[in-house]
């Protein structure tokens, strides 16, 4: 990764030419004229920037058994990336991605092995992601992103890899979580791999479990060698204290950033440091646009040894999965140019994924206005901030700040009522807060924001009509100080 990141220019000169050459005789290659495309400026000016809306018809056609659509050959494996049951993204993941998906699993190791001397590979190594167990749909496969490359763990890992085939097929979380917590509860497990919040829920389910026997057990006497935390997915560090609480603070933990669409991008590199080395040399060429220039008809479009620090890039990858000038939705800011290093920065809409819900700013506007219409309040403005886990309550929570036109609800129950109207239309519209609200999340909480509360904000920020918009999603300090209100029973700061 040091080599690469020596010299990323040149690294990711080279990779876009062999995915240019690659696919220039599939249908997208041969309109865009790839046979002619000499390098990156080139690409630039022959491949616009595209979200999904604009690539998911080759992708269906792909999908229903087309070849050489994006992608040489038939792909027959997609990534289903869901935060709605309206919503679905079907995602090629060809076999090229497969193969480099592999080294960047490898290579979110490195830095592990390079700064410990503590053996990983004489003991488990856990993963907890999606189920395993793909959807045959014509000739095509369709399942989730982390389950696809579980299916496709070398030979040489999965003698070390917990849990079980079976266990890791299982589709039903509170069932995974169940019966991998019993099998990896006598493992001599060394290395843990998943997303913090899911990763912290199995830890406690397995800590309950040893103390069925010991009252006195810690995970520490569970797992005594346990090394490694490689994470990803949503931020680490809200969960860090608890993280620490349950494990101690001599578990090294390395960050990792990757998407559906492209596989793994970035990985942490430094001990202590959440910034992660661009991985330049897999199958993804990266772009980046400043994010106030998204909406321009041309925005400026940066290749990776082109940026600048501390400034907010909109993330576009092309990818050897026939992914191409994609924007992915993610912000990333770079802290050092010698070598390249980055950290997530978050996302181009307003959303609420502090716990992988994915709840969009359109979720939010139709679950409140449905409460609204429900308790027959009118409502004026709102906006929505997280209450993360902590030691002493570790279960996160939404905490909705709304201000009512007129005097403010004050009739018994109207908190509940409005926040159970929110919580029932975001569970029936959207599968992963269903899921998380089932394991995890708290029912939402209700702040009432006095008379003119938005309103005076707007204008204290200098933001007050025309065009400008109140964010939907605010972290609880802020909103709580701002609008002056007060929390709700059970909800501190």
């Amino acid at each position: 990764m040091r080599r690469v990141a020596r010299d990323p220019f040149a690294v990711q000169e080279r990779l876009l030419q062999r995915l240019l050459a690659r696919a220039r005789h599939t249908e997208f290659g041969r309109e865009h004229r790839f046979d002619r495309v000499s390098g990156s400026d080139e690409y630039r000016r022959c491949v616009p920037l595209r979200g999904y809306t604009e690539l998911a018809p080759y992708w269906q056609r792909a999908r229903d058994g087309a070849c050489d659509v994006t992608w040489p050959g038939f792909v027959r494996d997609w990534a289903l990336s869901s935060g709605t049951t309206a919503g679905e993204k079907f995602l090629p993941v060809s076999t090229a991605t497969i193969r480099t998906n592999k080294r960047g699993g490898f290579d979110a190791l490195v830095p592990f092995l390079a700064h410990d001397a503590r053996p990983l590979f004489e003991g488990k190594l856990l993963f907890l992601g999606g189920s395993t167990a793909l959807r045959e749909v014509g000739e095509s496969r369709i399942g989730d992103n982390t389950g696809i490359m579980q299916r496709e763990i070398p030979a040489f890992f999965r003698r070390m890899h917990v849990p079980s085939r079976g266990v890791a097929s299982l589709t039903d979380w509170e069932q995974k979580i169940a019966a991998a917590g019993t099998e990896c509860l006598g493992a001599d497990v060394r290395l843990l791999s998943g997303v913090p919040s899911w990763i912290l829920l199995f830890c406690e389910r397995v800590l309950a479990l040893a103390r069925e026997r010991d009252p006195n057990a810690t995970l520490r006497d569970v797992w005594p060698r346990l090394a490694c935390f490689v994470h990803g997915g949503v931020g680490f560090a809200p969960y860090r204290a608890r993280f620490e609480r349950l494990l101690g603070t001599s578990i090294t933990t390395i960050d990792t950033f990757s998407a559906s669409e492209g596989g793994m991008l970035g990985v942490q590199d430094q001990p202590g440091s959440c910034a992660m080395l661009p991985l330049a040399d897999l199958g993804t060429f990266f772009e980046f646009v400043p994010v106030e220039e998204l909406e321009s008809s041309s925005p400026t479009r940066l290749r990776l040894a082109e940026v600048d620090t501390g400034v907010l890039y909109a993330l576009v990858l092309t990818t050897n999965s026939g992914i191409w000038s994609y924007i992915l939705g993610d912000i990333v800011r770079f802290e050092s140019r010698d070598p390249l290093r980055f950290v997530f920065a978050g996302r181009i809409a307003h959303t609420l994924n502090a716990f992988g819900e994915h709840v969009s700013s359109g979720e939010l506007d139709r679950a409140v206005a449905a409460a609204s219409a429900q308790c027959a309040v009118e409502l004026v403005e709102f906006a929505v901030a997280t209450r993360y886990p902590s030691e002493t309550d570790p279960i996160g929570q939404h905490v909705y700040f709304c201000e009512f036109e007129g005097a403010s609800p004050d009739e018994d129950g109207f908190e509940d009522r409005f926040t159970a109207a929110i919580d029932a239309t975001l569970q029936a519209g959207n599968e992963d807060y269903a899921t998380h609200r089932t394991y995890g999340l708290r029912a939402p909480a209700l702040s009432i924001v006095p008379s003119g509360g938005f309103e005076a904000w707007m204008a204290r920020r200098g933001k007050i009509g025309g065009q400008n918009k109140v964010p939907r999603v605010l972290t609880l300090e802020a909103a709580s100080e701002l609008f002056n209100t007060r929390l709700p029973l059970g909800v501190t700061e």
